[in-house]
């Protein structure tokens, strides 16, 4: 598959905390910025896209609540778009749409239903209990054709690569069986490719909104594997821009422009170190 570049923006109670100091869900007023602050990451976004298509395919990932708009705009673009099944906020894992989860997959009909979760090594009582409702989701989304797109965050005391691979083993142990992994970093290239023997299918690397000189370095030994299919990327890209904006030290068109240029940094540097 050619490598995919994903640009993530379906944070929702990470944005209201860390941008406006109050607790999720947020007012209406604080609500209808999130939304615009948003269109400003989709218009980087697409500012970027002819450019960074030459090297891969390129989408977004975004959350229904502050982003269904910008669904639809991607939809009819023919642009690759994900969406969270997954509500916000909280160690529990629960679906926006409660038992409704499929009915909403299928009038969104998007490129990929996502799904973040945390996996605690010191909970296996509540890594049963999701692990039930991701079955149910990676079940419905294989009998309907969404490939799932599966983002664990991995909480323990052993080494990523340790930690991931008993993961991927006890999802796949539990009838949960995503299309794509969206996967923490991992040290070394040869821990990636170790890793891909266990995923079986395409595996990107995700950001973690660190900062750039530390995701830089994930990209390289991610790209330089041979093993992973390409990123999402997102707080790192568009976070300080979207922050400049709303405290008005920077215009909107100067924040679209940084954020096409962070995006483009990490394309090209992705495709720099696959050569």
């Amino acid at each position: 598959m050619k490598p995919l570049f994903i640009l993530p923006f379906d944070h929702r109670s990470g944005l209201t905390r860390e941008l406006f100091q109050v607790a999720y869900p947020p007012s209406a007023a604080i609500a209808k910025k999130i939304v615009l602050l948003k269109h400003v990451i989709f218009e980087g976004f697409l500012q970027a896209y002819p450019a960074a298509q030459k090297y891969g395919d390129c989408g977004i990932l975004v959350d229904e609540e502050f982003g269904a708009s910008i669904l639809k705009r991607a939809k009819a673009m023919n642009i690759i778009h994900a969406v969270s099944t997954e509500t916000s906020g909280g160690s529990t894992f629960d679906f926006v749409h409660k038992r409704g989860f499929g009915r909403a997959l299928l009038q969104q009909d998007p490129t990929y239903a996502k799904a973040l979760v945390n996996y605690n090594f010191a909970d296996d009582e509540h890594n049963e209990i999701k692990m039930e409702k991701l079955r149910a989701l990676s079940e419905f989304c294989d009998a309907e054709g969404i490939p799932l797109m599966l983002e664990p965050l991995v909480h323990g005391k052993k080494s990523p690569l340790a930690m991931t691979t008993t993961m991927v083993r006890d999802m796949y142990a539990h009838g949960v069986h995503p299309s794509l992994w969206k996967l923490e970093m991992q040290k070394t290239t040869k821990d990636w490719k170790k890793l891909a023997a266990v995923a079986k299918v395409p595996m990107i690397l995700l950001g973690h909104g660190e900062s750039q000189r530390v995701v830089d370095e994930w990209v390289i030994t991610a790209a330089k594997s041979g093993a992973v299919d390409g990123f999402a990327i997102g707080r790192t890209i568009f976070f300080t821009p979207i922050k400049k904006l709303l405290e008005q030290s920077i215009t909107k068109q100067q924040a679209i422009d940084a954020i096409a240029k962070n995006y483009l940094h990490y394309v090209k540097l992705w495709a720099k170190n696959t050569l």
